[in-house]
């Protein structure tokens, strides 16, 4: 049966974890590029400190928010008379590792405003930028795998609309796209930089408010089988 309050706050908490995540890209501006000199890296953590541990911060209610959505978006692709096939649960799978890649990277930007950069010293700093920046090409490939999962399951059974399984495929190739920024450190394909952007957040966020509001919508009719008992002769 289909719970379609759960399911509307499963809507809600999508919308609701790419409002958080545009806030913490915003809050604390443009960090400095991958290849940027340590010094460059002090300077920007020590104006930004605030910010940037509150960027950090908001790790946690966005990993509580996507998680809930998934949840939610499984269940949906659940209501389907068809075998299961294994896709909903290797959408979830996928989430679960994003949002594990997502919270360890916020632990890293927050340990990295916890001291000085002269009292963490300039090595550990330069550890600390590059595990944040190459975390922000590996979350990519858990994401590709669930937003795959997701379309493939809603075209096999009809359980999202043509066009957003269209689309929830581009956004599974582009967020692979973003997957080989690892090898840039400078450019438009750096990591975290306008390629990320172009080929990985925005049509993630596409999606994932395009899903939102599919399951947010009036409550859709599943059909339901009962069994017969026949008389054996």
């Amino acid at each position: 049966m289909v719970d379609s309050r759960m399911e509307r706050s499963g809507g809600y908490a999508g919308i609701a974890f790419i409002v958080l995540a545009i806030l913490a890209a915003l809050v604390p501006g443009l960090p400095p590029p991958p290849d940027a000199p340590v010094i460059q890296v002090g300077a920007y953590l020590a104006v930004r400190h605030t910010a940037w541990l509150f960027a950090g911060w908001l790790v946690l209610p966005q990993i509580a928010f996507f998680l809930w959505f998934l949840v939610q978006l499984r269940a949906h692709l659940q209501h389907t008379l068809h075998e299961d096939d294994g896709l909903p649960t290797f959408l979830l799978t996928g989430g679960v590792v994003a949002g594990t890649i997502a919270l360890l990277l916020g632990l890293v930007q927050v340990v990295m405003v916890f001291d000085p950069v002269w009292q963490l010293g300039r090595p550990l700093v330069r550890v600390l930028f590059d595990i944040y920046n190459a975390g922000g090409a590996f979350i990519f490939l858990p994401t590709s795998v669930f937003l795959f999962a997701a379309s493939q399951s809603g075209l096999r059974h009809g359980t999202l609309p043509n066009a957003l399984v269209t689309w929830g495929y581009i956004a599974a190739f582009g967020a692979a796209i973003s997957t080989l920024t690892v090898f840039a450190t400078s450019g438009f394909f750096a990591m975290g930089g306008a390629a990320t952007l172009i080929f990985g957040f925005i049509p993630l966020a596409i999606w994932t408010i395009w899903t939102s509001l599919v399951l947010m919508a009036p409550p859709r009719a599943v059909e339901t089988t009962q069994a017969v008992s026949r008389p054996i002769a």
